[in-house]
């Protein structure tokens, strides 16, 4: 009997021992773990910042871009500047056909006898043989009949400019009965500004065989 109790309290002890080892093994194993996960979880928060090839290749993306875009910008820009002024023209072109119908002729460089409403901002010179209109937006208008340009070798025709000095693109809008290219309506490109022979082909202008800066318009 003294022996089966022995026996029975060693298992009891043995059995207590190993359940309090599985408890320690199973309490390392979660701590292990757990530092694990926590250094992870550390390591994927601090900040990793970009290398100097990954900056330049964004920087040379960036330029890259621009490079192509802001021409394409500036064109239009231009072309809807353009279509302002061309509205213009036309409104011009419209008076003095209704001029010549009621008089035979065209008035001789003189704007203000046409039958138009004062532009707004503009400023319409009076009887001083100029047939200028000057813009307060920049635009310049120049009406070319009469007599002196009968002979010329643009002919009767009204002539719209972005700014007042005329630079890098002109508007000729060539009066019906005009002498010179009649009915027609050209864009004058500067003769070696690749930027103004961009702008004339985008609003459909076609280059005057035997011309190096003049564009048929539709």
């Amino acid at each position: 009997m003294q022996n089966k109790s022995c026996f029975k309290g060693s298992v009891e002890e043995n059995t207590i021992r190993r359940h309090a080892e599985l408890d320690s093994a199973s309490h390392l194993v979660s701590s292990s773990k757990s530092g694990e996960i926590l250094k992870r979880v550390q390591d994927d928060s601090v900040f990793k910042g970009f290398t100097l090839i990954e900056l330049l290749v964004v920087v040379l993306i960036i330029g890259i871009l621009a490079a192509v875009a802001l021409p394409q910008y500036k064109v239009a820009v231009t072309k809807s500047r353009m279509a302002n002024m061309q509205s213009v023209v036309r409104v011009l072109a419209q008076a003095a056909e209704a001029y010549y119908m009621a008089n035979g002729e065209y008035p001789p460089d003189n704007a203000s006898v046409l039958d138009i409403a004062e532009f707004s901002g503009c400023t319409t010179a009076t009887g001083d043989g100029s047939g200028h209109i000057e813009c307060s937006n920049g635009y310049f208008y120049d009406f070319n009949s009469g007599s002196s340009w009968m002979s010329n070798i643009e002919g009767e025709h009204i002539k719209g400019c972005l700014s007042a000095a005329c630079e890098k693109i002109i508007y000729l809008y060539h009066l019906e009965h005009s002498p010179a290219w009649a009915g027609e309506k050209h864009c004058m490109a500067y003769a070696n500004d690749a930027f103004s022979h961009q702008v004339c082909k985008s609003i459909g202008g076609t280059k005057v065989p035997g011309t190096t800066y003049r564009y048929r318009l539709p």
